[in-house]
C-alpha cells in the first residue's frame, strides 16, 4: 500500500469536516493521533493539502444568487483576465476550458443586483471577448 492509498480515507474524512480535530480523525480511522499528526504534517508540507476552509451550509447558500458565467478570452490577454477574476470577490471558482469558452466562473452574491454587478465588471474587463451566463436555480445534489 503507498502512503497516497493510506491517505485516502484521511483525505475523505476532512472533506467531510474540515475542522475535526486529529483525535476524532483518529478514533474513525483506527490509529493513533501522532499517525494522524505526522501524516497531515506530510501532506501539508508536500501541498497535497493547501488548506482548510469554511463552506457555507445551506441556509446561507440558499440566500446567495450563484452563476456561472462562460467567457471567451483574447488569448494574449488570458493571464490578465485571470489576475482581474480573481481580485473579483464575486468569483468563487474559475475553472479552464475546451470548446468554445475559454473559462467558466462560478459567481456568487447576495442579491440580482450584486450579481448584475459583478457580471457587468466581468464582461468590462479588457480581454474579455463575449461571455453566456446561466444562474443557479437549485442544487440537486453535490459531492
Amino acid at each position: 500500500m503507498t502512503p497516497e492509498d493510506a491517505d485516502a480515507p484521511l483525505l475523505s474524512l476532512l472533506r467531510e469536516n474540515a475542522r475535526m480535530s486529529t483525535a476524532a480523525l483518529a478514533r474513525r480511522l483506527g490509529v493513533a493521533r501522532s499517525t494522524v499528526q505526522s501524516r497531515l504534517e506530510r501532506l501539508e508540507r508536500t501541498g497535497a493539502i493547501r488548506g482548510y476552509t469554511v463552506e457555507l451550509g445551506p441556509a446561507l447558500r440558499a440566500r446567495q444568487v450563484q452563476a456561472h458565467a462562460m467567457i471567451a478570452v483574447d488569448p494574449p490577454q488570458q493571464a490578465a483576465v485571470e489576475r482581474k477574476l480573481r481580485s473579483m470577490a464575486a468569483v468563487t471558482t474559475l475553472l479552464t476550458v475546451s470548446g468554445q469558452y475559454d473559462l467558466i466562473a462560478m459567481l456568487a452574491a447576495e442579491s440580482t443586483e450584486a450579481l448584475d454587478t459583478a457580471l457587468d465588471e466581468l464582461r468590462a474587463c479588457a480581454g474579455v471577448k463575449s461571455t453566456t451566463t446561466s444562474i443557479v436555480l437549485s442544487r440537486r445534489f453535490e459531492r
